[in-house]
Formats: structure tokens, sequence, C-alpha cells
């Protein structure tokens, strides 16, 4: 996953929550993938999401699902108290084994938004608040109660036509997981857009048009904001110095470090790293 701190809270079960919460402050979440299924359902306010280049703009009430793989991002306004529920799960969870391979490989695709106002909603939202309220408990037999929600909700949507081919190029769906493999592997050297259309074969030109249409920014912009995020999981997680984490994130400079994660974050790392402990 892309913060693998997420995957670390998977105990029993490959299932792991969020509630996340924003009162006074704009959220940005980053262009990512992973391999799980991600459900989002609004408690309150409103987002915007992005899913393979597609905007949803979700309200209190909706559900969002994002397949696996799939490049999503998200944004959040400060004028409004914002809330959700957030499910993340590996899909071996669910007893449909055909299901679980044809959205991993994108064979189909789903409908993203659910609207509060539709037919299945509201019978779709209790299964959400049922798990997600199983996982955070963590009562006897929460497990079951969990992925069998889980498997209550996958079964809603296959028998009402939620998913259905994929139309979209085999070409097209891979470039975004083909580029995200890359930065993985090379965010923390002095990768550059260039390096990065030479090793996917494709003309320069062509590849930064086609990363700012699917990640939103240009290439250097988003290699930073990156760099940022892996940083604050080293200061939340580990007892490395500022320096440390600098260098190995792929600053060659702490005292730009901190001036970069200062603008971007809106505090030096060391408040950051004391705020989040």
């Amino acid at each position: 996953m892309f913060r693998d701190e997420f995957k670390k809270r998977y105990t029993t079960i490959p299932l792991a929550i969020d509630r996340g919460r924003s009162t006074s402050s704009t959220i940005e979440v980053i262009t990512h993938q992973h391999k799980e299924v991600e459900l989002i359902s609004m408690t309150e306010g409103s987002a915007v999401f992005f899913i393979d280049s597609q905007s949803y703009s979700i309200k209190k009430g909706d559900i969002l699902l994002i397949p696996p793989y799939a490049l999503h991002r998200a944004h959040t306004s400060s004028a409004e108290p914002t809330a959700y529920y957030c499910i993340c799960f590996d899909l071996s969870l669910l007893c449909d084994r055909c299901l679980q391979d044809e959205l991993e490989t994108q064979a189909i695709c789903t409908k993203g938004l659910i609207e509060g106002e539709s037919k299945h909603a509201e019978r779709l939202q209790k299964y959400i608040e049922d798990a997600f309220l199983a996982c955070e408990n963590k009562e006897t037999g929460w497990e079951m109660i969990a992925s069998g929600n889980m498997s209550l909700l996958f079964g809603v949507l296959k028998q009402n036509g939620f998913f259905s081919r994929n139309t979209r190029s085999q070409k097209s769906v891979n470039l975004g997981k083909d580029v995200m493999k890359y930065i993985i592997t090379h965010y923390a050297s002095g990768v550059s857009s260039r390096d990065a259309a030479k090793e996917l074969h494709m003309e320069h030109s062509f590849f930064c048009r086609s990363f700012k249409k699917t990640f939103g920014c240009c290439f250097t912009d988003y290699i930073l904001a990156y760099r940022l995020e892996k940083a604050k999981v080293l200061l939340r997680s580990s007892d490395l110095s500022v320096t440390e984490i600098a260098f190995k994130v792929g600053f060659n400079d702490c005292s730009y470090f901190c001036k970069v994660f200062k603008k971007g974050i809106g505090s030096s790392p060391l408040c950051y790293r004391k705020a989040e402990k």
C-alpha cells in the first residue's frame, strides 16, 4: 500500500479502518494506489475524489468504491467540517475468487459513486458502519462481523449490476501502475521525468502530458509531495534523526528539506513528530 503503516493495522484479517475528520483545514491526499479495495462513506461535509483521472464530488450519505490498483487522490475544503469512514481490505477476505481476480486484473470495473439517495445506499451504509464499528471496538467475533458485512455489501453490488466489463485499453490501465511502480522504486534517488519516460519507453513530452492528466500535477511536484509523505511516515514511526530521514527520502540537504517540509506540511519536522507521537 502507499502508506505501509496503514497495512500494519491488519491484525487477524486483512482489513484496516480509518476515521477521517477535518474541522478547519484543507486535506490533500496525493495520488496513490494499492492492491486493496477501498470504501469511503461520507458522514459529514463533502470532498472531491479523483479515481483514474475521473472526478467524483461526494457528500454526506454518499459511498465511494475505489477498486484495486486504481490511481486515486482526494481534496477536502476548509470551508466546512468533513468526516468519513474508510475501510480498506484485501479481496481475499471475500469468498468470490472470480470477482477478486477480475477486479484485481481490472478485467471488470465498478460504478465508483453510490449516491445517498439511491436505492441501495442506506443498506450499504449500514454494512459499512457495522463493519467499521466491529473493527474499532474489537469485541469477540469482530473479524466475522467485519468480513461478513463486506461479503454482504459486495453481494448486493454484484446482484444489482455494479460491476461491468472494463472497456479501457489494457495499455491505459497499465500506465498508472507502471509509473507508480517506478516512483516507489526510485523516488529517493535523483530521478527526473526524463529518466521515468526513458525507463517506461515513452516519448518525454507525451509522458509529461499523460502524467499530469493522471496524477493531477507535474512529475517534479509529485515526487516532492511523495517524498514529504514518506518523511511524515518516518517521523511518526521511527526514531531516525531529521537529517537521516531527509537523506533517506531523497533530499541531499537537511536545511532545504526542513524548509520544504514546513512550507508543504505547515510545521517543522520536529514539531510534526512531537504532535503526531
